[in-house]
């Protein structure tokens, strides 16, 4: 240890360390202050005093007769973000003149990445990732390095099926198309569901993927305001399907991007019941089902599904690796259309990355992996909420996300987010304006942060920075 400092010190720091990485999860037991202090080589007092230290910091706390525990993520009071007003009339989709420039900045590896909605590198199982590769490869040889054209390995769809149970979803490998990413497989469907001119509801906000997909299929978007906790307002849904000729909704029922709402099961039920009495199909973009902050993975809207009326999407560039562009897609009646566009399209898939996910899931590992992330994504979400609700302008209302990794901004009337986009990019931090998130470039006085890299002394300093320039520009 170093001499420089008290053992007490730095073994806190050791510990703290390890907390925020999500090896100690929230709700975990610690080693006992024996166990530490035989493993460590210290005496009992030095591991009172680190254990004491960390409960100053609000880190862990004792419990009567049962040791030190790790302490759920502070929640700071604040208001929520309001729902959008929307002209619940059908529009064709904008796009934002700066959209280029800002998501071409997200990729600068110099840039503070508020902007970018993936898992940071330090959340990656890298050397699990790598581990597995180098076996497939070792034992495939050339054949790991051949095209996996459509439906996809046989091995992930198998995976993908039994891993679709925790959700609900009773699915057979013949009922999964798998994709590169989960882009792919909503740009699949889209394509085989819709003609030019169809009218297609969307959240507001949704994600900016989305709505860009449907613009360039030349599709009328209808926007139904999100609710802050609840999800899709699904009033204003059941009244615009009664008034319109609505072919399809696209939903993220659980922990949706941007709000990171859960809906509960009786409102997942009203909704596919509401496709079935108004004729329309739902498509369920899954991405972050299985990023729940807290309690058993919710169930998938599909596991309401009775009369073919929900088609799934998912992936696992949010909970395992974006850069293995693995995702999948159940298409439902529309399967064979799905296959044959994918030949067309997108003719082959990465079949190591798609062995390796097949892999993951079968070993045992994942779940354990999804609970320390879950614990380390709720942990950095709840500190850079704490950390924007004190040095943002008063008025400011954050959201309380139950999953995912993302904090949407509702910020006072009159603010511009996109002027406050490219402030923040000349001081090398980046986000996504509130506009990028609505059909009609609504919402500018909104913006999203990510909280997918790791909550330290640079990103901290990035939302002090956030502050002063908020402050600036209201």
């Amino acid at each position: 240890m170093n001499a420089q400092q008290p053992l007490y010190h730095e073994l806190a720091e050791r510990m703290g360390d390890l907390i925020h990485k999500g090896t100690f999860s929230s709700g975990s037991r610690l080693p006992s202050v024996r166990s530490m202090s035989r493993e460590h080589g210290v005496s009992v007092t030095t591991v009172i005093e680190a254990y004491g230290r960390l409960e100053d910091r609000g880190l862990i706390e004792p419990r009567a007769r049962s040791g030190y525990f790790v302490s759920a993520p502070k929640v700071v009071n604040g208001e929520l973000p309001r729902p959008a007003r929307t002209t619940r009339s059908p529009v064709a989709v904008k796009c934002p003149d700066i959209f280029a420039a800002i998501v071409q900045a997200v990729a600068d590896p110099g840039i503070v990445p508020f902007g970018t909605a993936v898992p940071g590198d330090g959340i990656v199982p890298g050397k699990r990732i790598a581990s597995l590769s180098n076996a497939i490869c070792r034992r495939m040889g050339s054949a790991a390095y051949r095209y996996s054209m459509a439906p996809g390995r046989l091995e992930l769809r198998t995976a993908v099926a039994r891993r679709l149970l925790t959700a609900g979803v009773k699915a057979t490998p013949e009922d999964i198309v798998t994709t590169l990413g989960a882009t792919e497989a909503l740009a699949l469907v889209l394509r085989a569901m819709t003609r030019p001119g169809d009218v297609f509801v969307v959240e507001i906000p949704t994600y900016f993927g989305v709505l860009h997909l449907l613009k360039d299929l030349g599709l009328k978007v209808v926007e139904v305001p999100m609710n802050a906790q609840e999800g899709i307002d699904l009033d204003a849904l059941d009244e615009i399907t009664a008034r319109l000729p609505v072919k399809a909704c696209i939903v993220q029922p659980s922990y949706q991007n941007p709000v990171g709402s859960c809906m509960s099961d009786a409102s997942k039920r009203r909704l596919v019941e509401l496709a079935e009495a108004r004729d329309f199909t739902v498509v369920e973009d899954d991405l972050y089902g299985e990023l729940g902050h807290t309690g058993p993975r919710p169930k998938a809207l599909k596991h309401f599904d009775r009369h073919d009326r929900v088609i799934l999407c998912g992936s696992v560039s949010k909970c395992l690796a974006p850069g293995l562009r693995v995702g999948w897609v159940l298409p439902g009646k529309w399967t064979d259309e799905v296959k044959r566009l994918k030949t067309i399209h997108y003719p082959a898939n990465a079949t190591v990355s798609e062995l390796v996910v097949a892999e993951f899931f079968k070993t045992g590992g994942y779940d354990r992996h999804l609970r320390r992330i879950g614990a380390l994504f709720a942990r950095q979400c709840a500190q850079i909420r704490e950390a924007v609700l004190k040095v943002f302008p008063e008025g400011t209302r954050v959201n309380q996300p139950q999953g995912g990794f993302v904090l949407w901004i509702e910020m006072p009337p009159g603010f511009d987010s996109e002027v406050f986009a490219a402030k923040t990019l000349e001081k090398g931090i980046s986000l996504m304006p509130g506009s990028f998130f609505s059909a009609t470039c609504r919402m500018k006085h909104c913006l999203r942060l990510s909280c997918g890299t790791a909550c330290d002394e640079r990103a901290l300093k990035a939302v002090a920075t956030l502050g002063k320039l908020a402050h600036q520009i209201s």
